[in-house]
């Protein structure tokens, strides 16, 4: 054990030294994605737990002495399992987290004066649908603030999810017990049913973007006073409803130091050039890995880019994610 310890520090070191400056996670991403996935397991492990001896104290034919492992057990043999870096979970981990950070390191320019926030005016609003769609938002991230003492609080899309409660039910799995196996499973569907009742903070400020339903000459100033309001979630959902991107694909492309694919995104809407200078300049003000010079020498030529020859070349971003990546492999497959 000692020698395959060993062993796997050497190799982890090399991986760690091939990785180029952008693909490093810094400690804090790090500390932040371990901490939310240790939440999740524990919490999924416990539910689990606990509605499986629910479920094998209501069959009285079926009583077993052995115990099931605690969820610290389940946790130390999905680490050796190598379970715990499920590509999936681990990406959408690391975009919520690279969300947070960029949100919370966003300059704060209120548009409104002294006036209440950009979500404040929402749920005011006298369209009941946006009003009731921004209250729901409020909701959502006040569930997101417990991420830190509660897995339950953390979103993760549905197949995430699902693959994530299973995983846990295996590792919780007691040798050949048939009665354990058949509590887990019927404990995993109940606690993904349970999932299904919630709404995430995206799937929140999806719905509120689509109730706004913003106009094009009412898109600038809604996308500018999501920023200036640190509300990152709302500038990404008002650019996916108005540009037919996919939520996540729209995250990565918020989330890209580069900007190159963003600002092909602003300009497919149309945007004007204080518009597209403001939200750069703020985006680099709150990510260190951007480079605020060189986006300011390429304004120009990204202002000279036409709004219909923008649009043709994002068009493949608008289709199914499973068309995109089945066009990609098919890509690979003749460059060989």
């Amino acid at each position: 054990m000692a020698r395959m310890r060993a062993a796997a520090r050497r190799q982890g070191a090399v991986a760690d030294l091939r990785l180029d400056y952008d693909s490093r996670l810094t400690d804090r991403i790090r500390f932040e994605v371990a901490a939310r996935l240790d939440a999740l397991v524990e919490t999924t492990a416990a539910d689990l737990l606990h509605q499986a001896e629910r479920l094998r104290a209501e069959d009285d034919g079926e009583r077993d002495p052995v115990a099931p492992p605690s969820p610290a057990e389940a946790m130390a043999r999905m680490r050796r399992a190598g379970l715990f870096h499920a590509p999936d979970l681990v990406a959408e981990l690391v975009a919520q987290v690279r969300q947070q950070l960029l949100a919370e390191a966003l300059p704060i320019e209120s548009m409104a004066g002294d006036g209440p926030s950009l979500l404040v005016r929402l749920i005011e609003a006298p369209d009941r649908i946006v009003a009731a769609s921004a209250r729901a938002v409020l909701a959502a991230e006040g569930r997101a603030r417990m991420v830190e003492a509660d897995g339950e609080a953390i979103a993760l899309p549905g197949a995430v999810r699902r693959n994530l409660v299973w995983t846990v039910a295996a590792a919780l799995r007691q040798g050949d017990d048939a009665g354990l196996d058949r509590a887990l499973a019927q404990a995993a569907e109940r606690v993904l049913a349970a999932h299904g009742e919630s709404e995430s903070p995206d799937a929140a400020v999806l719905r509120l973007a689509e109730a706004i339903d913003a106009r094009p000459a009412e898109l600038p100033d809604l996308l500018l006073e999501s920023l200036s309001d640190r509300q990152l979630g709302l500038f990404i959902a008002l650019l996916a409803h108005a540009t037919g991107i996919e939520h996540d694909e729209l995250r990565d492309i918020v989330l890209e130091p580069e900007g190159d694919r963003l600002w092909l995104v602003l300009r497919s809407l149309d945007l004007g050039r204080t518009a597209v200078a403001r939200i750069g300049l703020a985006l680099s003000e709150a990510d260190g890995r951007r480079d605020v010079d060189g986006f300011a020498d390429a304004l120009d030529a990204i202002m000279a880019i036409p709004a219909a020859d923008a649009r043709r070349a994002i068009a493949t971003l608008g289709l199914p994610r499973a068309f995109r990546e089945a066009m990609a492999r098919l890509d690979e497959g003749a460059s060989r």
